[in-house]
């Protein structure tokens, strides 16, 4: 049951759009980078069953806006802090999806008391980290934008959100070693991410637990949304921790 369409104002003017269902345990859903929260609609349903869900358009996507001239991992994580602070949440469950779950990371090294568990679908620390096909097209992606941002607002705009993607997303092996919270990474088996690449932040993260999926892609929260939410919902389980 949908509960209400909000926006909270951040530090820069940016208005951050999000969508609240449920009651409970707050749970975040952190979408990837040029989706919006729609991305979940295989979700929301499920999860609600347990927990009170914020569905996130993060800066500059969807229904959110952006007054900054450049995007960061780092700025973003602070919206979400921002957005927890408005609603009086101390402490949540989150979810991300490719940037979503790189967002996660961050969040939880910059901010480790407000995060209860992490689920990483999808996530990479380092460029290097995609398969090599996924990086050329996200380079002429990048360079399509930038050639036509010297004509228009909305490529300028594109351009800007693309340049996450090319950029290593500022956390070190030794950070995510700093990572306590326990920690669900689950890929598919033909993700776009490197398995290694993967399997080195399950390595590094102190309190990580993996999961593969056989047969599926990057969009495996959409592709194989049953077995994806079984394992999210079975991993998070209960929980008695009450935000005041």
């Amino acid at each position: 049951m949908k509960i209400a369409n909000n926006y909270v104002e951040t530090a820069d003017g940016s208005l951050l759009f999000y969508t609240i269902y449920g009651a409970g345990f707050p749970l975040f859903l952190l979408h990837g980078n040029n989706n919006d929260g729609s991305f979940f609609e295989h979700q929301i349903s499920s999860f609600t069953q347990k927990y009170q869900v914020f569905v996130i358009d993060t800066r500059g996507h969807g229904r959110s806006t952006n007054h900054s001239k450049q995007l960061s991992f780092q700025q973003i994580a602070a919206d979400l802090k921002t957005l927890m602070d408005h609603e009086g949440i101390r402490q949540a469950n989150i979810l991300g999806f490719s940037d979503g779950a790189n967002i996660a990371m961050v969040f939880a090294h910059q901010y480790p008391e407000r995060v209860h568990r992490i689920v990483l679908n999808s996530g990479n620390t380092k460029v290097l980290g995609l398969k090599t096909y996924w990086i050329l097209l996200i380079y002429l992606q990048y360079f399509f934008f930038w050639c036509w941002s010297f004509f228009s607002q909305q490529a300028e705009e594109k351009r800007q959100i693309t340049e996450l993607m090319i950029h290593d997303i500022g956390l070190s092996d030794t950070d995510l070693t700093q990572i306590q919270t326990p920690t669900l990474v689950i890929v598919g088996k033909h993700d776009a991410i490197k398995l290694k690449h993967t399997l080195m932040i399950v390595n590094h993260l102190s309190h990580a637990t993996f999961a593969l999926v056989p047969k599926q892609g990057h969009r495996l929260a959409q592709t194989d949304a049953l077995h994806f939410n079984q394992e999210v919902l079975s991993f998070l389980g209960g929980n008695t921790y009450e935000n005041n």
